[in-house]
């Protein structure tokens, strides 16, 4: 149950940094910035495996910002 919570939670950061993005246009700011960091350290600290684990279009909103 706990690794379902985390990929929920994952997710969700995800999301959140496309809308700071897209609807805020606060793509340049420190806090985006901090976002992506913290999506890179809950990726690191519980080992997700991007491309087994989240959905595809979540997916597809991370290659967006990390790749």
């Amino acid at each position: 149950m706990e690794r379902q919570k985390v990929i929920r939670d994952l997710s969700a950061e995800i999301e959140t940094l496309t809308r700071l993005h897209i609807q805020h246009g606060l793509h340049h700011t420190k806090g985006f910035a901090i976002q992506k960091r913290n999506i890179e350290k809950l990726i690191r600290d519980h080992e997700v495996n991007l491309k087994k684990e989240l959905d595809p279009f979540v997916l597809c909103l991370y290659r967006r910002y990390f790749e």
